[in-house]
This record gives C-alpha cells, sequence and structure tokens, in this order.
C-alpha cells in the first residue's frame, strides 16, 4: 500500500505533466503529447464544440410539421432525450450522471450522432429518412473535421503563427528600412539596363520553369542543412545555464537543475550528426 508521501508525489508529477500538456497544446504543438490518444486528448477537447452542435440541432424539432401544444410536448421530448442520452452514457460509463466525460470514446460518438438525427425527424413535416440522414452525414462531417482541427492544433497553431508574423513583419519593415539604399544601388545596375531585360524576354517557358526550379532547390537545401544545424545545437549544451535559457516561459523552467549538477548529453551527439 502505498504511503502518503508516494500519493503526494505521483499527484505532484501529474499536476506538473498535465501543465505541460497543456503548453503544448497551446503552443499548436499537441501532437507532442505523451501517449497522445483520439478518447481522452483530442476529442475531450473538441467536446464543448460538438455540444455546441447538438444544442444547435435541437431547434430542429421546430419545424412546420407540430404547431400549439404538440410543439411544446415535442420540445421537452427532446429535451428528455439529451438528458437521458448524457445520462445513459454516464451510466454505462460507470460515472456520475451528469459528470462531464474524461474519455471520449464509441458511445459519446453515437450519441453525438444520434441526437441529431432523432431532431431533425421529429421536426421534419415530409421526409422524415431523408433530412435525418442528412444530419447525420452533417454530424459526421463535422465530427471529421473537429478531429483533424483539434488533434493537430490547427486553431492555437495559427493564433500562434499570425503572432510570429506580426513581428517578423515589423523587424522585416525595419530592415527594409535600413537595407532600401543598398537596395537602390543594387537595382539601378542589375536591373535597369537593356541588356538585362532582353535576356528576359528571350525565356522560354521550360527554361523559366528551370531557373524558377533552381532557385527553389537552392534555398530549400539552405533550409535543410540551417534546420539540421539547429537541431543537433538544441541536442548540445555546455552547462545548465543553457537549457534554462531554452525552457524560459515554459512550465518545466523550475525543473532544470543548478549549475552544479552533472551534465548529461547523449553521445551520439558528441560524434556529430547523423544521418537525416
Amino acid at each position: 500500500m502505498d504511503g502518503p508521501g508516494e500519493s503526494s508525489n505521483e499527484h505532484d508529477l501529474a499536476a506538473e505533466r498535465h501543465r505541460c500538456e497543456r503548453w503544448f497544446v497551446h503552443q499548436g504543438l499537441p501532437q507532442l503529447i505523451h501517449d497522445y490518444s483520439a478518447t481522452t486528448d483530442v476529442l475531450t477537447r473538441a467536446a464543448p464544440f460538438l455540444a455546441f452542435v447538438v444544442f444547435i440541432e435541437f431547434f430542429l424539432v421546430f419545424g412546420d410539421r407540430w404547431t400549439g401544444w404538440a410543439q411544446a410536448g415535442i420540445f421537452v421530448v427532446g429535451l428528455a432525450a439529451m438528458a437521458g442520452a448524457m445520462a445513459l452514457v454516464n451510466r454505462i460509463r460507470g460515472r456520475r450522471l451528469w459528470q462531464l466525460p474524461e474519455r471520449f470514446g464509441p458511445w459519446e460518438v453515437l450519441a453525438y450522432l444520434g441526437l441529431g438525427a432523432v431532431f431533425a425527424g421529429l421536426g421534419s413535416s415530409n421526409a422524415v429518412i431523408v433530412d435525418a440522414a442528412f444530419t447525420l452525414g452533417l454530424n459526421v462531417v463535422l465530427l471529421g473535421g473537429a478531429y483533424v482541427v483539434t488533434s493537430w492544433g490547427l486553431v492555437p497553431m495559427v493564433r500562434w503563427s499570425v503572432g510570429q508574423l506580426w513581428r517578423q513583419v515589423g523587424q522585416m519593415t525595419t530592415l527594409l528600412a535600413k537595407s532600401l539604399p543598398i537596395l537602390l544601388v543594387f537595382s539601378a545596375f542589375i536591373f535597369l539596363n537593356a541588356e538585362m531585360w532582353q535576356v528576359a524576354h528571350d525565356f522560354t517557358l521550360p527554361f523559366f520553369a528551370m531557373v524558377a526550379g533552381l532557385l527553389v532547390a537552392v534555398g530549400a537545401l539552405f533550409l535543410g542543412i540551417s534546420v539540421r544545424r539547429l537541431a543537433v545545437d538544441l541536442a548540445r549544451f555546455s552547462s545548465w545555464a543553457d537549457v534554462r535559457s531554452r525552457c524560459a516561459d515554459t512550465p518545466v523552467t523550475h525543473l532544470v537543475p543548478g549549475d552544479d549538477a552533472p551534465r548529461r548529453t547523449r553521445r551520439r551527439w558528441d560524434a556529430g550528426p547523423g544521418p537525416m
């Protein structure tokens, strides 16, 4: 039987792991989470959106098929269907009746897909099966889209990219203002002459594509070499102060050992970069 100290330590480790995982999600890198799972890490984060979809589809019961007290009765039936589906799934999972799911499995998916079809069928005035099937197909598409967006963290990734783009544009504007005189001199000597325009005019489409492809290939090669060198540099450090600087503004900053702690690196990095 574990003692109180071990239990407290496990709780602290779980809380620390949760903070790190949330940081990865906010940075648009959820794939770096250990044991990344669709049932516990992906669909649980998409659950608020899926619940909102079911809430919007609930108003499909207010169709032209029912009027007066009959429509009020259908409204009550729809509410009972939502509450009953949630209570049934929680009972099957062994949770409290109104507890939010900590994992999103087949039963939760079936409840999400089925409720919309039921609401569409209750409110349909003519083609009940067609409307229910269309709503079911729409929910499948929305479920797939929510899975892709949530699994790859596209929303926080786009938010981070927009912030980075805004900062990069500001830096490029400053750099452009400083280099504008040199660019003007370069343009005047290279582009403002008849020979340059004559050569460009004689380019055929295949030759132009070859030149453009060569430029793209050189740029890709330079980028690959730069990224590889940066990856190697990130795997090496001379002191724990270097690690602390790289972990700044992250949940693991306080976990970096002091400067007197022994340094541990992998030998394969010290031997130089291996094949990509």
